[in-house]
């Protein structure tokens, strides 16, 4: 979610989705992302390729907190919140 108090955008969105395209590593399993903004935020939705649930949850966790560590464009000013 965009801190800072203001709405999120659809570009926004959509620039969070490159981002984590441009992070992720065929390690990382991801086949498929959605992103949608709402009043909260911006709400992200993973589809990871795992052995089990809780495998594709730590690929998940370390690919959104290294984009987001990243500083690159399309990645500033974010707090996250996981939801299993």
């Amino acid at each position: 979610m965009p801190t800072g108090g203001t709405l999120p955008t659809d570009h926004q969105a959509h620039a969070l989705v490159d981002a984590l395209w441009a992070h992720a590593t065929p390690d990382c399993g991801m086949e498929h992302i959605r992103a949608r903004t709402h009043p909260d935020g911006i709400g992200i939705v993973l589809f990871i390729r795992a052995a089990r649930t809780d495998i594709a949850q730590a690929k998940v966790r370390r690919l959104v907190v290294d984009t987001l560590a990243s500083g690159g464009t399309g990645v500033h000013g974010y707090s996250v919140t996981f939801h299993p």
